[in-house]
């Protein structure tokens, strides 16, 4: 059901998106996430003159291998605000995040999961936060960006008793402050 909100809320920002200014549309790709095996992909918009928002998502259907699993999908959605320029220098903004994944044998960033070495972990995660980052131009339709987040993150998720297989032995509950988001993407700007 979470789902279906979250596509259909996608969908209708997509419908009520005014004209827009200067650049019309960029895609990008997180290196970040190129680097841990998913696939990865955004499109921003710009809103006016100094505002956009960003969709993004990405995906690992995949195991790692046999003896550990890593498979999410998540997505996220960003609200910028550009002092200077749309697509171009600093920007900041509020943002929020959603995914499902499936991790055993696995260490994940900022101590999440602690214990996910001997179990696995099958669940859900949402939350949100406040995120800043530079987008700087090295071509005419090229730019490369780094951002960071702070926020809020939510995690539901039931252990498992070993790192790719096993019978479910509890349901846990986790509630993240940090680090929340974090890029370092390759841009294209039409």
């Amino acid at each position: 059901m979470l789902k279906k909100l979250i596509i259909l809320i996608l969908l209708f920002v997509g419908t009520i998106i005014p004209p827009t200014y200067a650049q019309h549309l960029a895609i990008n790709n997180n290196l970040l996430f190129d680097a841990a095996g998913a696939l990865s992909a955004g499109v921003e918009v710009p809103l006016s003159k100094m505002t956009s928002i960003e969709a993004y998502g990405s995906l690992r259907p995949w195991k790692r291998g046999e003896t550990s699993v890593h498979k999410h999908w998540s997505v996220q959605t960003q609200f910028r605000i550009w002092p200077c320029q749309v697509m171009n220098g600093f920007f900041f903004g509020p943002y929020f995040h959603f995914s499902e994944f499936n991790l055993g044998n696995h260490d994940l960033f900022f101590g999440l999961l602690k214990g996910l070495k001997p179990n696995r972990y099958e669940g859900w995660l949402v939350g949100g936060g406040i995120g800043a980052g530079y987008e700087y131009p090295i071509a005419k339709h090229w730019n490369i960006g780094a951002e960071v987040g702070i926020g809020y993150t939510f995690i539901k998720a039931k252990k498992y008793d070993c790192e790719v297989c096993g019978k479910e032995k509890d349901s846990e509950r986790y509630n993240y402050v940090g680090v929340s988001r974090l890029g370092l993407s390759i841009i294209y700007v039409f």
